[in-house]
C-alpha cells in the first residue's frame, strides 16, 4: 500500500498560495508547464472567476508523488467569506501549510487563519514565501510569527539546527529525560519525535524559499514526503463527502476516505439509513479523477453523476470531524421579474448544492428569494457568478442585511376551545409556549395516547413545526418550547386533519399571550492591535455601547474582547482599517442574541391583525 498524505494549501490572498501549488506540481511533473495567476493558467484555478481576479474561491486537488509518497495537494480560499470550503476542506486535509509573505508585514487574516488552525488542532508548517525578492524581510516575518502566532516555531535551515533540537526535546518527556541524565540522543530519536510533534500540532516547523523560483520548494516536499501519519488501525469503511461540484450539469462528489478500503461494484451503507452501490470510481492522479476499481484510506476519491448525494454524507462508520461550520448571520435578496425568476432559482439551487451555507428561501407570504451569507466578498462572488451562467436583464441584488429573529418574553397560553365562533374545527386544544436557553424549537406534549391518539398528536406537532417558522412580526422564532397540554376530540367526526389546522390558532394566541422582541446577534469580538490604539479602540467600543470583558497587554501588543450588537460590528469592522492604520486584527463569534435599538422593526400592524382574528373584543 502507497504512502498517502492529503495537505492544504492555506494563506492570505496574494500571499502565493496557488503559486506555490504550480510550483510543487510542475517540480514533480517535469512535463508541466508551471502556470501562473498573471497569465490565468495555473493548475487549480479553474474558474474564469478566479482566473481573472487572482483569488482563489473553489477548493481544487491535484496530486503528486515524491519518495514513494503520493500527496494530495489541496488548493483552498484564502478569504475568510469562503469559510464554508476552507473548513470542509480543513477536515479532510493531514497537514497545513500555511503561506506567508515575506514581504510587508503578518497580514491580519494570516493570523485569522492560523487561529482557525490552531484551534482545529490541524498540523501546520509554514512557507515563508517571496524571500526572493529585494524587499523581502524574512526575518521580521518570522519574529512576527514568533510573536503573534507561536513560540513554537522551528526555523528549517542548519542555522538553527541546534536551536530546533532544543525545542524537540523539551516538547518531549522521553528526550527530555534522557538529556537531563545525559544520555546519548540520537538523530533518528529527534525526527520521530519531530514527526510526533507536528502530527499533535505542538511545533510549527518554517521553510524558506519563493514559490515563483522554486527556491526552497524540493526541500519541502522532502519534509512532506517524510511525513509518517498516525496508522488507521480500523477496517471499517469510513468515508466524508466534503465538496460538491458541476461538470457539464452532472452533479460530482467529492469524498475522502478516512478508514477502510473501497471497491468498484460493491455496495455500502449511506448516512446508516440507505445504501449506495459504487458502480463507478474515480481517483485524484495528477490534475485529474481517473477511474479506478479500489480506493485505499487517505485517499481522495470521486463518485461522478452523484445526483442524490449533498456535502455531509457519510459512507459506512459515521466521521468525527474536528470543525464544524458556523452559521453565516447576514441575508442577501434578490429582485427579479417573474420572467428570469425560475432560472435564478435553478441556478441559486445548484450553487447551494455546491455550498449548503447559503440556504435559499422563499417567503412563503412575498415570496421574496434570499441566501444567507458571510459578507460583501461573498455578494460580489454570487452575484458574478450568476451572471455569467446566464444574461439577467432584471436581477438586482440587496446590500448584506442582518438576519433579525424573534425570543419570547415570557410565557404564554393559547386555547381554542370546540364551541367558539372562530373554531370551524371538530377539536379542542390548549398549547403554551416557553422560552428555553438556545435549545432552538422544541415541542412536547403533556397529554397521553391514551387520551388523544396518536395520530392526533402527530398532526399537532407536524403543524407547529410548520408554523413556528415566523413570529409575530414576520421573523424567524428562536429557543422556543411549545407544549401541548390539553385537547378534546369528537368522535367519530374529528380527525387528525383538524388537529393540524386548528393548531396555528391556538400557537398564535399563546404568542399574542406570551409576547415576541425582535432580537439581532451579539458578537463576542477579540481585538489586537499595537497598544498605542489602545485608547481609540475604547472611545471606539464607548461610542457603540459595546461591553468589554477583558484587556490583556503582551509586550507591544494588547488585546480586548468585547460584546456588541452586529449591527455595530458590522459597522466598527467596515471602518476597521481606517481607524486602525490596517494595523488592527479582530476576530467575532456569535454567543448570543439581543433586543433591538431599531423599533421601526416592530409592524404592528401585523399583531393587530392576527388579534382581530383571534381575540374576541
Amino acid at each position: 500500500m502507497k504512502k498517502i498524505i492529503n495537505i492544504g494549501i492555506v494563506a492570505h490572498v496574494d500571499a502565493g498560495k496557488t503559486s506555490l501549488t504550480e510550483s510543487l506540481y510542475s517540480r514533480t511533473h517535469l512535463e508541466y508547464q508551471k502556470g501562473s495567476i498573471k497569465n490565468a493558467n495555473t493548475v487549480t484555478d479553474t474558474l474564469d472567476l478566479e482566473k481573472e481576479r487572482g483569488i482563489t474561491i473553489k477548493t481544487a486537488s491535484v496530486s503528486l508523488n515524491y519518495m514513494d509518497t503520493k500527496i494530495n495537494l489541496v488548493d483552498m480560499p484564502g478569504h475568510i467569506e469562503f469559510f464554508g470550503e476552507v473548513v470542509r476542506a480543513l477536515n479532510v486535509i493531514d497537514v497545513a501549510i500555511l503561506v506567508v509573505s515575506s514581504v510587508g508585514q503578518l497580514p491580519t487574516q494570516t493570523r485569522r487563519i492560523f487561529d482557525t488552525l490552531k484551534e482545529a488542532g490541524i498540523p501546520t508548517i509554514f512557507f515563508i514565501n517571496k524571500v526572493d525578492l529585494p524587499t523581502a524581510e524574512p526575518e521580521k516575518i518570522i519574529q512576527e510569527l514568533y510573536d503573534k502566532c507561536s513560540s513554537q516555531l522551528l526555523i528549517m535551515d542548519e542555522k538553527n539546527k541546534e536551536v530546533n533540537q532544543d525545542i524537540i526535546i523539551e516538547q518531549s518527556e522521553t528526550l527530555l529525560e534522557k538529556f537531563m541524565n545525559d544520555a546519548p540522543i540520537i538523530q533518528e530519536d529527534l525526527d520521530k519525535q519531530l514527526n510526533e510533534q507536528l502530527l499533535e500540532a505542538k511545533i510549527y516547523p518554517v521553510y524558506l524559499g519563493s514559490a515563483v523560483t522554486s527556491q526552497g520548494v524540493e526541500k519541502l516536499l522532502t519534509a512532506l514526503a517524510k511525513i509518517e501519519l498516525k496508522s488507521q488501525m480500523t477496517e471499517e469503511v469510513s468515508a466524508y463527502l466534503y465538496k460538491i461540484s458541476y461538470l457539464n450539469n452532472q452533479k460530482q462528489a467529492f469524498f475522502k476516505l478516512l478508514s477502510g478500503t473501497i471497491k468498484r461494484y460493491d455496495t455500502y451503507s449511506l448516512n446508516k439509513s440507505e445504501s449506495i452501490k459504487v458502480s463507478r470510481l474515480l481517483t485524484l492522479k495528477d490534475n485529474l479523477f481517473e477511474q479506478t476499481d479500489l480506493i485505499e484510506t487517505g485517499e481522495i476519491f470521486m463518485l461522478p453523476n452523484a445526483d442524490k448525494l449533498m456535502i455531509g454524507d457519510y459512507i459506512g462508520r459515521k466521521p468525527s470531524l474536528e470543525l464544524t461550520l458556523p452559521e453565516p448571520t447576514l441575508k442577501l435578496t434578490f429582485d427579479i421579474n417573474q420572467v428570469e425568476r425560475m432560472i435564478l432559482l435553478d441556478l441559486l439551487t445548484e450553487m447551494t448544492t455546491e455550498d449548503p451555507l447559503l440556504n435559499v428561501k422563499i417567503d412563503e407570504k412575498t415570496s421574496e428569494i434570499s441566501v444567507t451569507i458571510f459578507g460583501r466578498v461573498q455578494r460580489e462572488y454570487i452575484e458574478e457568478t450568476l451572471r455569467r451562467k446566464y444574461s439577467f436583464e432584471s436581477l438586482t441584488l440587496s446590500l448584506p442585511k442582518i438576519v433579525y429573529q424573534e425570543e419570547l418574553k415570557q410565557s404564554g397560553v393559547g386555547c381554542i376551545e370546540v364551541d367558539e365562533a372562530l373554531n370551524p374545527y371538530w377539536a379542542t386544544m390548549t398549547l403554551s409556549v416557553t422560552p428555553n436557553d438556545n435549545q432552538g424549537i422544541c415541542f412536547e406534549s403533556l397529554v397521553t395516547t391514551g387520551y388523544l391518539k396518536q395520530s392526533f398528536q402527530r398532526a399537532i406537532e407536524t403543524s407547529v413545526y410548520e408554523s413556528i417558522k415566523t413570529g409575530l412580526y414576520d421573523y424567524e422564532l428562536i429557543n422556543i418550547t411549545v407544549t401541548l397540554t390539553d385537547a378534546e376530540f369528537f368522535s367519530p367526526v374529528s380527525t387528525p386533519s383538524e388537529f393540524r389546522k386548528l393548531t396555528p390558532y391556538a400557537l398564535y394566541k399563546a404568542l399574542l399571550a406570551a409576547e415576541t422582541v425582535i432580537v439581532e446577534p451579539v458578537i463576542e469580538m477579540l481585538f489586537t492591535s499595537n497598544k498605542r490604539y489602545l485608547g481609540k479602540l475604547i472611545g471606539e467600543l464607548g461610542k457603540l455601547e459595546a461591553r468589554i470583558i477583558k484587556v490583556k497587554e503582551l509586550k507591544d501588543e494588547v488585546k480586548v474582547k468585547a460584546r456588541l450588537a452586529q449591527s455595530d460590528f458590522l459597522m466598527f469592522e467596515e471602518n476597521l482599517n481606517e481607524m486602525f492604520k490596517a494595523q488592527a486584527y479582530v476576530t467575532g463569534k456569535v454567543v448570543s442574541h439581543q433586543p433591538v435599538s431599531d423599533h421601526t422593526l416592530y409592524q404592528q400592524g401585523k399583531v393587530d391583525r392576527i388579534k382581530s382574528l383571534l381575540i374576541k373584543e
